[in-house]
């Protein structure tokens, strides 16, 4: 069953049940209040006829007693037991009318082909000793007819309420579901013809519809972000990897030619192969290394102080770079981070200032940032949003030339998120990048 089913018929019966338990709890309590309000005036005429009773001392005079009091459509009868003494009826319908009237209820309601008729009931001490038992009847003709209709109204209220409230409910099932249907139609739509189209949706509404769009829409610009990053992913990691492919098919095919005679020409064929077979080892270390930068990890962040972590890495890459790394920091940086992905952050960025620099790279930490920085050939300022995107290269030829893929500082900026920091660059051309990292 569709979500607009649902919603109509669930919120229709609950609505309608709802009006006719209310509605006939109603009308019960008036028509109880409606009999019992009723039966009061006959309460009182049979007191009054048992208080006449009292002077009669012989039994002729009872019919005499009893037409004074006998009220309009109702008869009044003594009865001593079973035994009817005397009847007088003021309407054909209780003519001989017999019933149990409940001594322990104020009155008693019956219902014969007339209509409902209402009865109460007192003993009498007549003036010869005698105790009987008065009986009064009364139809209650204009009480029924007041009720059927009031019965009538409730009935067409309840029903005609039913219709609205199906109607209400079928327009409001449509309004909830229509934004859902539209994106349903989207979504239909953009997975047959592989587009991220967009809903239109007004600025201005606050309400769930509105926001489901907005997300909608946010999650499809990001999956059409996310597809074009992954078709240039592809498309660059083809291109650099064509080229090492190309040189040892090259250098492959040469030796298949010439074979191995001509010392010289193996020996660099040799050294090509290798050195292309490490630069294809490398790239796919990079590849992976970025795959997994940007699997949602659960980072563990300890508390702990930075500034022996840096010194040691920098005493380490100074032996490997045979660079001069210079250091200055205070005695102590207390910080939360993961340390081996600090280290991993800092060890890229170090290494990529390493390429493009021949002077001395400097490292200043504060109680907020790490700085890195090179005096270098500079970045253009154009260039520097860039620096972030994957295989983007300033220079491509000074890049290969140094040995760059162009990913470097795209898995810099991923940990540096894992991390909670934030990566900014600052360059000049001919003086020098600072790459500046900032603890949140």
């Amino acid at each position: 069953m569709k979500l607009k089913a649902k919603i109509h018929l669930f919120s229709t019966v609950v609505a309608v049940v709802t009006l006719v338990v209310v509605n006939g709890l109603s009308y019960y309590l008036f028509e109880q209040f409606s009999y019992s309000n009723a039966s009061a005036p006959l309460r009182n005429d049979v007191q009054q006829v048992a208080a006449a009773f009292t002077d009669v001392t012989d039994v002729t005079q009872i019919p005499t007693v009893l037409r004074a009091y006998v009220p309009e459509n109702g008869a009044l009868r003594i009865v001593d037991g079973d035994s009817l003494i005397s009847s007088i009826e003021t309407v054909e319908g209780l003519y001989n009318y017999r019933t149990t009237i409940a001594a322990s209820e104020p009155y008693t309601r019956t219902e014969n082909d007339s209509g409902t008729i209402l009865s109460v009931s007192t003993t009498a001490l007549l003036g010869t000793g005698e105790v009987v038992t008065i009986e009064l009847h009364q139809q209650a003709a204009e009480l029924d007819a007041m009720l059927a209709l009031l019965f009538r109204t409730f009935l067409i209220a309840t029903v005609l309420g039913a219709v609205l409230l199906f109607t209400s409910n079928f327009i409001l099932g449509r309004q909830v579901t229509a934004p859902i249907e539209r994106l349903i139609g989207h979504m239909r739509s953009n997975r047959e013809q592989g587009t991220y189209q967009v809903v239109a949706v007004e600025e201005d509404k606050k309400d769930e519809p509105a926001q489901m769009s907005r997300e909608f829409n946010a999650m499809m610009e990001k999956l059409e972000e996310n597809y074009v990053k992954q078709e240039q992913f592809v498309s660059n990691a083809a291109h650099e990897l064509k080229t090492p492919l190309t040189i040892i098919e090259s250098y492959a095919n040469l030796l298949k030619r010439r074979g191995t005679a001509d010392v010289h020409v193996t020996a660099e064929a040799i050294e090509a192969i290798t050195s292309e077979t490490e630069r294809m080892k490398w790239l796919i270390e990079q590849f992976l290394e970025l795959a997994r930068s940007q699997q949602s990890l659960d980072v563990e962040l300890e508390e702990l102080d930075v500034v022996p972590l840096v010194t040691a890495l920098v005493e380490q890459l100074q032996r490997v770079y045979g660079r001069d790394i210079q250091l200055s920091s205070p005695e102590k940086v207390m910080h939360k981070t993961d340390p081996a992905r600090l280290r991993q952050l800092l060890t890229v960025i170090i290494d990529n200032a390493q390429k493009y620099s021949e002077q001395p790279i400097r490292i200043d930490i504060d109680m907020q940032q790490i700085r890195i920085r090179d005096e270098g050939e500079g970045i253009p300022q154009s260039a520097i949003p860039h620096l972030f995107d994957r295989f983007y290269r300033v220079d491509q030829a000074r890049t290969r030339s140094k040995g760059g893929s162009g990913i470097g500082l795209a898995i810099a900026k991923e940990l540096a998120t894992q991390l909670a920091m934030t990566i900014e660059v600052q360059s000049k051309e001919g003086v020098g990048t600072t790459v500046l990292l900032t603890f949140d």
